[in-house]
């Protein structure tokens, strides 16, 4: 994979994971209206944007591991003569 293809891929997860937080700091105003923050974990374990959070991070996270690089060795074995 290109590093353009990496960089393009990991500019969406970045932009998923940042709609995912800002709809998790929205709701963190459940705990200024009563709600304890063991009702608060109940609540947000069912809303998609902790997933589209988590998800978005694992996105930009994945997007940069390199695949193993073959050696000359290996080239020259599959090569041939």
């Amino acid at each position: 994979m290109t590093i353009a293809i990496r960089v393009f891929i990991a500019a969406i997860g970045v932009l998923i994971a940042a709609i995912g937080a800002i709809g998790l700091i929205g709701y963190l105003n459940l705990t200024v209206t009563g709600y304890s923050f063991y009702e608060y974990w109940h609540f947000i374990i069912l809303q998609p944007e902790l997933y589209l959070f988590t998800g978005g991070l694992l996105m930009a996270a994945f997007s940069f591991i390199r695949s193993p690089k073959k050696t000359k060795k290996q080239i020259n074995q599959g090569r041939v003569e």
